[in-house]
């Protein structure tokens, strides 16, 4: 066998292996009363680029009934909403480090999300109160896209959910730890690990991804919820590729907690992007395999979207270049994306 082939193999051999082990992973339906100790915390900028995606997330949350505050450094005509003080903003891991320092119990959950994200169900509570009998301390719901302005941005972001679906739940149901990172997206989170970690951990563009890496190092277990998060797509391609680009900063993370896990998901999706073409004139291969599978993810969301499968599929690669952009030119500062 070349060594193409060879490389080709083995990376697809063990992407297969990953993804195939997380969608066959069993899921229990806890039957376990919901949580009351809890709060969900909306983390917003609160301006006019974002008001309208959190009027839909706080009619969500009334409409559940469920507890919630707003963290926000601009008045709103919302309810809810905690002021934070001019000098403690700047980033998503500064407001949340002074809402944990003034705000957090030891003995709660706390649920955040961003201000385009809301839960389409409460089971999140009951598996709250099941898992965190079994020793775990923090989760994460199932991402799923809802349509923006930008119908190509939506299709190509229903890969998040196949990857929910998949490598973090391998990671977070299978492993109990979370070697993939974790959304910022419905991060469930015990109070008293809140205040062990996340005053102490660093300012990060990526604070979710660097949050779940110090829950790997201090050998904590996470669980994924049943519970899936309505995520709101980027509006523009051009949005889509500055999202990912932030992305990229958790390879960073990765290198300093020496994770090699996002490093080799990144090569396997820059593989199949240059070896894909290579290794086929060689005959079948794990690879393609891979890519296959892929193809049946875009072909799905370009029908959820609406496009044709052609112009998604042109657009796919998008994604991994994006992200190998933001690993090049690294992005020291939280782009703010349009959510009108």
């Amino acid at each position: 066998m070349e060594p193409l082939s060879l490389i080709a193999n083995v990376l697809g051999c063990l992407y297969l292996a990953l993804i195939s082990i997380g969608a066959l992973a069993r899921r229990n339906s806890p039957k376990a009363p919901p949580a009351a100790n809890y709060l969900i915390v909306v983390v917003t900028v609160g301006t006019e680029r974002v008001l309208p995606a959190l009027r839909e997330t706080v009619a969500q949350l009334r409409r559940l009934g469920l507890k919630f505050v707003i963290l926000s450094s601009t008045p709103l005509e919302l309810p809810n909403v905690l002021l934070i003080p001019r000098e403690e903003d700047g980033s998503k891991y500064r407001v949340i480090k002074w809402f944990v320092v003034n705000y957090v119990r030891r003995d709660a959950w706390y649920i955040f999300l961003d201000d385009d994200s809301y839960p389409l169900d409460a089971e999140f509570l009951k598996d709250i109160t099941y898992y965190g009998a079994r020793g775990c301390v923090a989760g994460n719901g199932i991402l799923v896209p809802r349509p923006s302005r930008s119908r190509l941005a939506y299709a190509l972001d229903w890969a998040r959910y196949f990857n929910d679906l998949t490598l973090y739940r391998f990671a977070l149901e299978m492993l109990r730890k979370p070697i993939f990172g974790m959304h910022g997206e419905l991060l469930i989170v015990r109070g008293d690990v809140l205040h062990e970690i996340w005053p102490a951990m660093g300012e990060s563009i990526t604070e979710d991804f660097r949050f779940a890496m110090e829950l790997v190092r201090r050998g904590y277990k996470t669980f994924q919820s049943r519970t899936r998060v309505s995520v709101k797509s980027p509006n523009t391609l051009r949005d889509f590729m500055m999202q990912r680009m932030r992305w990229a900063g958790a390879f960073y993370d990765a290198l300093k907690y020496r994770n090699p896990v996002p490093a080799v998901v990144l090569i396997i999706s820059v593989a199949m992007l240059v070896m894909g073409p290579a290794v086929t004139i060689h005959g079948p291969s794990a690879l393609l395999a891979v890519s296959a599978v892929y193809l049946a993810v875009y072909a799905y969301g370009s029908l959820k979207a609406r496009r044709p499968l052609l112009d998604v599929l042109m657009l796919s690669p998008i994604e991994a270049l994006a992200l190998l952009a933001g690993i090049i030119f690294r992005q020291r500062r939280f782009y703010v994306i349009d959510k009108t």
